[in-house]
């Protein structure tokens, strides 16, 4: 284990020092630890510039002391953790519910667990606790939660309360469904942690997707994007209301797609496409098939497959061409897990799903794009993480990284880091400007070469001050979007 934090320190230190003059970059390295999460933004500390929060652990079924951690935004330093019996793979949800001011965490992870956490003090608000059940459903509510939504007060408190999926176990047989339980939406109490109510997926799938929500008509009914089945699990891409939820039956949720052999697992994203003012529906499919629905009707706007590919992570959404339609950018991994044989990332037309551009960079990565108009063009480019190497299965370790820019005007990518003999699985870097002072910074995380590529044996989490000027904030800089809902707000491209 030493060799490889030795190793990961070696390959970051030089990582972040592309700067203006004013070095506000920083790296903190975590040894005998990973991360299947996303870095999330809030001020903890109320100086002015967002600290960053991110699930970690070690290896999946271990426990570990740091499995949700704070970092300073100015300097990195701990400024708190939380343990966990296994892997926080969610990304944090920020509320305010304990009246001080500072923004409260809330995450989950492997093995049920969800907490909400004190933003200022890292000290456990509630836990979620399975023998607190008194919905009947929850019997299934133990295996991952993944992230949160907020929902309107439920309660009468006057705070918004908690939606959040569980669902998938990680040791069932792959093309099987034994021991495949139904995957569970549920309301939770987000000041207590109590359990207001319980729904199971209405086709008894399992679910490892995490749930989008949005008023569609207007109307205070809030409505639910949900996807079940897995990686050879076919499954629904479902649309049900949160008053159907709140009664604990689904059986009347509307099924928008099924697949068969493959299941809806990266989260969706909603975006207005037809430009009637409702926002459409647009989700991967994990056998490489990219859906588009109507959010109005239903009715399938177009479809775009990607043959030959599995798709695990989210889009990003942007305007890569010159029309007032938001587009699409997706990773898709050649082959089949984990015997992928390369990577192929494609910009798609929003408004009727044709391929704008496609790459071939690198191999294996859970991660998700994000988007930006880096060149102030007028266009936005894509920032993502590449793992480039040999591409002949989960064993490997000659692994280099390096977040690229993906230019659809050109057809380039560009370096936005430089390559470092580290890995990037599953997590999405953050783009914003941390400390107001016109320059982008991004939040992003790496990890330790081994021998197996899903394996923990180090961390570092990096902030990267750039030479890029920044003048507003971008509409999709994060993990499900820069408000990490999966909305897409942006009516239109103009005024750049």
């Amino acid at each position: 284990m030493a060799k490889y934090c030795i190793l990961l320190v070696m390959g970051v230190v030089a990582l972040g020092c592309r700067n203006h003059g004013k070095n506000n970059s920083w790296v903190a390295v975590y040894p005998g630890l990973g991360t299947n999460s996303s870095p999330r933004l809030a001020d903890l500390t109320g100086d002015g510039v967002p600290d960053v929060v991110m699930g970690a652990g070690k290896n999946e079924w271990v426990a570990s002391d740091t499995a949700v951690i704070a970092l300073d935004g100015q300097n990195g330093n701990l400024l708190w953790q939380v343990a966990a019996p296994n892997q926080v793979v969610g990304s944090a949800l920020f509320l305010e519910v304990t009246g001080d001011g500072i923004k409260d965490v809330f995450i989950g992870g492997r093995s049920a667990f969800m907490v909400g956490i004190d933003g200022h003090t890292g000290k456990l608000l509630w836990k979620y606790d399975p023998s607190k059940d008194t919905t009947g459903v929850l019997k299934f509510a133990h295996y991952c939660f993944f992230n949160p939504q907020t929902i309107p007060d439920q309660t009468g408190d006057g705070i918004p309360d908690l939606l959040v999926a569980n669902g998938g176990n990680a040791a069932a047989f792959p093309n099987s469904n034994q021991f495949r339980d139904p995957g569970v939406l549920m309301v939770i109490n987000s000041k207590t942690g109590e359990i207001i109510a319980a729904a199971a997926m209405p086709d008894g799938r399992e679910t490892y997707q995490s749930p989008v929500v949005h008023d569609f008509a207007g109307n205070n009914n809030p409505e639910i994007i949900i996807g079940t089945g897995g990686e050879t699990i076919g499954g629904n891409l479902y649309r049900c209301s949160l008053a159907a939820v709140l009664t604990g039956n689904l059986s009347g949720a509307k099924a928008l797609h099924y697949t068969g052999g493959h299941g809806f697992i990266a989260p969706p994203v909603l975006a207005d496409l037809t430009g009637d003012g409702t926002l459409d529906i647009v989700a991967n499919n994990q056998g490489g098939i990219v859906f588009a629905f109507d959010g109005r009707s239903d009715s399938l706007l177009w479809s775009l497959t990607v043959p030959g590919t599995e798709a695990s992570s989210s889009l990003a959404v942007g305007y890569f061409n010159d029309d007032e339609v938001p587009d699409f950018f997706g990773q898709y991994a050649v082959g089949v897990w984990p015997d992928n044989k390369g990577a192929r990332q494609i910009a798609i037309d929003g408004q009727n799903g044709h391929i704008l551009k496609e790459f071939a960079l690198g191999c294996t990565g859970f991660f998700s794009p994000i988007a930006w108009d880096f060149d102030q063009d007028g266009f936005d480019e894509v920032l993502m993480s590449v793992n480039d190497y040999n591409c002949t299965g989960i064993f490997v370790t000659d692994i280099e990284h390096y977040l690229a820019i993906f230019d659809m005007q050109d057809g380039n990518v560009r370096p936005f880091t430089e390559r470092k003999e580290v890995k990037n699985l599953s997590s999405t870097p953050w783009l914003g400007d941390m400390d107001e002072d016109g320059f982008l910074d991004v939040v992003y995380c790496v990890q330790a070469n081994t021998s197996k590529i899903i394996e923990f044996f180090g961390m570092a989490v990096l902030r990267h001050e750039s030479r890029y000027r920044i003048q507003a904030p971008s509409d999709w800089g994060g993990y499900m979007g820069t408000t990490g809902d999966g909305i897409f707000r942006k009516k239109s491209r103009l005024p750049q």
